[in-house]
């Protein structure tokens, strides 16, 4: 019997083709969205969750308070914290601290001379096995930190140094002063993408005098707690804990708490992160956004079905007539429902594979469905389509089937259409809704990234190139004058640091003291990155006082900060307190405000300071023009006075573009969507009307003859979706403006939020009823009606 149903449903699916492949896009399309979204959801919410004691395990920060009560969120802490931790706390089982890069690049380099410069150089304590679980393929973990001159790498390092895995006693040397060599202990599995920090080598911290500097906040502590633990009372006894351990009678205003490990990436935004973190909130817009379009699909599939079964009154009938059971007709239309759901599942979870390999570099994710969690998602995708398939055939198949069989015979419908077109209007005032909010939000979105991109940074990082591995030339001034021979090259200026990127901190003011980013920078630093001067002057080379102690430039949200006038520029005034003592210093210029950090902070205080000493970063101003042969030619001077080291730069701009990466692949994903849903929704109204169409052949061939033009035929079809279309915008424009401004409330830097974006949505929703059922009004309304009556 299955069969039969099988085939009957096939006949019907080629019978009405269009309407079929219209049905089946509209579902796949919805699957596809839904899949991805939902894949890419878990991904993010699995981060550090592959730790066998993830759940016990917690990073501890400490913010800093000003005098203001200004709380600055922190991720690091003092190297002391730790061993203070797993001394005066039974709860805490283990503690590790780790020990970035710190944005340098070291020098490593085999017994075979094969050298390269890496970034993910990381010390640590021998607990952090203890702690992390980051399988090993060759090495023993228990012993792999014992010694300072052990290293531990991951398996991509081993190839890339090596040539193969198994490299257990094989030298590194860290090229530089000392030159020490470290020998490998072991080779880890590649670190998993879902990991809040990565690296390359991990070495055991071999500093001095760790145990008792609570002054150097460099460190990041992690504590793997024994289980049960009460936490709240944990964090109750860990204020007084670290206030303990600072100066007597010092007023103490940071505060330290806990930060659950799985938490991080969503949930943290400290300063210094070891890296750039997701958004809870962005995980919700996407949830929000793949549950959209999936209903905005499944609306669109019950509608359809519903519209089209409504059709098929005088089939029913003749199936009655020839003896068919109610049970029969109802198992006839439910696998009709179930394989044009299953067709459309399989092309969804292949539009879905494509999406995937076309999107993950934007993505910076290896997503697919051709793995184990990816076979689960399309269970339960499939039992959720399977669900909608039920409830979008179920109805249809009991209403149809309910019928006296003259009447169906007959396709008279007495007032059944009532019900049907109520279900049909409100599905698509639904499906309008959610696709002009969507549209709004869409827009919104992408406004406030061209916004932010368009932002006045203060500089201009275009056309900057950062050589990060600086100190590797021998003389900086010989190779400046070098490089500036090359007439691409406008100016050279030297940094302790990136801005965007690596900065320092330290705590200004008196007799109020706030924290202070800085740079140690050269005279030319200013000139290469575009910076305006608003009062005072720049540094100069000519002027030893401007190398020494605390003479320095400030920014303007510095100044407002310090509280001084254009009259007490240049002149010795106190700047901090360190201890019982007052340190003095000079404030010589005042700089322009620019954006250093995350573009959705205001400005805040910076100051730069002059050195003659060798800085890691060389920042190039060059010319757009001949950009290869600039390449080469700053590669070739690199050459003659790097003693052969490697040369690594990047370009400025690139990491004010990386800052805005989580907005970007939001803006992205949500136009792609958006238009995703409209196109269902375009499908959806298509559909309907055709469909209303042909059920009014005959009323509209009768006004015809009887004299009514094209437009009255436009009129009269159109001005019901019209109406729908309306209501729907009435319902979504105030929860579109609810939750874009609640989302730009994140922003600092933040565009306005005007009408014409949700007059754009109203717009774009009422141009599809005007294309769509108007352009098929004016096909019906020029047809020959005399034809059309006979057929009628």
């Amino acid at each position: 019997m299955i069969f039969n149903y099988l085939k009957f449903a096939r006949r019907n699916l080629v019978k009405h083709k269009t309407s079929a492949l219209l049905n089946i896009l509209s579902l796949a399309v919805g699957i596809t969205c839904f899949t991805f979204i939902a894949v890419y959801i878990h991904s993010e919410l699995k981060y550090d969750r592959f730790h066998e004691h993830a759940d016990d395990i917690y990073r501890i920060p400490i913010d800093f308070v000003d005098s203001k009560g200004n709380r600055l969120p922190d991720a690091t802490t003092p190297p002391a914290l730790a061993p203070a931790l797993m001394r005066d706390f039974p709860e805490v089982h283990t503690a590790v601290r780790l020990f970035p890069s710190w944005g340098g690049q070291f020098r490593l380099a085999t017994e075979n001379n094969r050298q390269f410069f890496e970034a993910d150089f990381m010390r640590t304590d021998s607990t952090f096995f203890d702690v992390f679980t980051f399988p090993f393929l060759h090495g023993d973990k228990e012993s792999a930190l014992d010694a300072p001159d052990q290293v531990v790498i991951t398996r991509k390092m081993a190839l890339k140094y090596f040539g193969r895995e198994d490299v257990i006693g094989e030298k590194i040397i860290l090229v530089g002063d000392e030159n020490k060599t470290y020998q490998v202990s072991g080779v880890l599995r590649d670190l998993p993408e879902e990991s809040h920090f990565h690296f390359d080598f991990l070495t055991k911290i071999d500093f001095d005098g760790l145990g008792q500097n609570w002054g150097w906040y460099n460190y990041y502590t992690y504590a793997r707690m024994n289980e049960a633990v009460d936490m709240t009372s944990f964090e109750s006894r860990l204020q007084p804990f670290y206030e303990s351990y600072q100066d007597t009678g010092e007023e103490y205003y940071n505060i330290i708490y806990t930060q659950p490990l799985t938490d991080i990436h969503l949930t943290s935004r400290l300063k210094w992160e070891l890296e750039a973190n997701g958004d809870i909130n962005t995980i919700y817009i996407f949830a929000a956004l793949g549950l959209f379009v999936m209903l905005v699909s499944c609306l669109n599939y019950i509608n359809l079905t519903i519209s089209q079964s409504v059709r098929r009154f005088k089939e029913v009938g003749v199936r009655k007539v020839f003896g068919a059971h109610r049970s029969a007709l109802i198992s006839q239309f439910m696998v009709e429902t179930f394989l044009t759901a299953i067709i459309a599942l399989v092309a969804g979870f292949a539009l879905t594979e494509l999406a995937f390999a076309q999107l993950n570099p934007l993505l910076q994710k290896q997503l697919s469905l051709l793995d184990w969690q990816g076979v689960w998602f399309m269970l339960v995708v499939g039992a959720v389509v399977m669900g909608i398939g039920l409830l979008a055939g179920i109805f249809p198949a009991y209403h149809l089937t309910s019928f006296q069989v003259a009447l169906a015979v007959k396709g008279l419908r007495s007032n059944s259409g009532t019900s049907i077109k109520k279900i049909r209007s409100t599905l698509l005032i639904i499906q309008f809704a959610i696709s002009s909010l969507m549209i709004s939000a869409a827009l919104v979105v992408h406004q406030q990234l061209d916004f932010m991109q368009q932002l006045d940074k203060g500089f201009e990082p275009e056309q900057v190139l950062v050589i990060e591995n600086g100190e590797e030339v021998g003389n900086y001034h010989t190779f400046k004058n070098e490089i500036l021979g090359i007439p691409e090259v406008q100016s050279v200026g030297n940094a302790s640091g990136v801005l965007g990127q690596l900065n320092w901190t330290t705590r200004v003011g008196y007799p109020d003291p706030f924290v202070m980013n800085y740079l140690v920078i050269d005279p030319d630093f200013i000139e290469t990155m575009g910076m305006q001067m608003t009062s005072g002057r720049p540094f100069s080379a000519e002027r030893s006082s401007d190398k020494e102690g605390w003479t320095m430039m400030v920014n303007e949200a510095a100044n407002r900060a310090l509280g001084l006038t254009d009259e007490q520029l240049g002149q010795t005034l106190p700047i901090t307190q360190i201890e019982d003592s007052i340190i003095y210093g000079t404030v010589i210029g005042v700089i322009k405000d620019f954006q250093f950090t995350d573009l959705k902070m205001e400005t805040k205080p910076f100051a730069f300071f002059y050195r003659e000493e060798p800085l890691d970063f060389i920042n190039l101003k060059i010319s757009s023009h001949h950009m290869n042969e600039t390449l080469i030619a700053i590669e070739d001077s690199w050459t003659k006075l790097s003693g052969g080291a490697p040369l690594n730069y990047f370009f400025l701009d690139q990491v004010y573009e990386d800052l805005l990466q989580e907005e970007n692949v939001l803006s992205q994903l949500m136009l792609g969507l958006t238009f995703l849903s409209f196109f269902i929704a375009f499908i959806g109204m298509f559909s309907i009307a055709n469909i209303r169409l042909k059920d009014k052949t005959k009323e509209i061939a009768v006004r015809k003859v009887l004299g009514s033009s094209v437009i009255d035929v436009m009129q009269l079809m159109t001005t019901k979706f019209v109406k729908l279309v309306m209501l729907s915008n009435v319902i979504s424009i105030p929860l579109a403006y609810y939750f874009a401004q609640s989302w730009l409330d994140n922003f600092i830097y933040r565009t306005t939020l005007g009408w014409g974006v949700f007059a754009a949505a109203f717009l774009s929703t009422l141009l599809v009823v005007v294309v769509v059922v108007g352009g098929q009004s004016i096909r019906a309304a020029t047809e020959n009606p005399i034809r059309n009556l006979r057929q009628e």
